[in-house]
């Protein structure tokens, strides 16, 4: 006798999966970050630059944008407010590359702890919403 997993269960244990990615790809963000400052204060491996970091920074970003997108599409959330909110992270995550001098390899530090703070914003958004989604 096979067992089938209704739709509804899968959409569920589709979108915890969907979540664990999104935590996993937060935390490789905010490394990022960690980065920055290390690159700031001169401890960092000596071929790390802040253009090497945007790159690798913008890969993920992405790769993650892809994940995102497979997701919404499936489920056929392109005009929800829960795509809206995943939408406004990835402004906000590449709008925080403007803070970076790849020429003189400095950040505008002031500035990028504004980003971060509004990267956890839009992190707090887009979890309210999947919460809404899935209640």
């Amino acid at each position: 006798m096979m067992n089938f997993i209704s739709a509804e269960r899968t959409h569920v244990l589709e979108t915890n999966v969907f979540v664990e990615r999104f935590l996993t790809y937060r935390d490789v963000f905010v490394e990022y970050f960690k980065t920055m400052n290390l690159i700031e204060r001169g401890e960092a491996l000596t071929y790390e630059n802040y253009s090497r970091l945007a790159d690798n920074y913008v890969y993920n970003i992405k790769r993650f944008i892809k994940l995102g997108n497979s997701y919404i599409e499936k489920y056929n959330l392109e005009n929800s407010k829960m795509y809206e909110s995943l939408n406004n992270y990835f402004v906000a995550l590449i709008d925080a590359l403007k803070y970076l001098d790849y020429d003189n390899n400095v950040i505008n530090k002031a500035q990028v702890a504004k980003a971060r703070s509004v990267i956890r914003d839009r992190e707090v958004d887009f979890m309210n919403e999947v919460r809404s989604y899935i209640d």
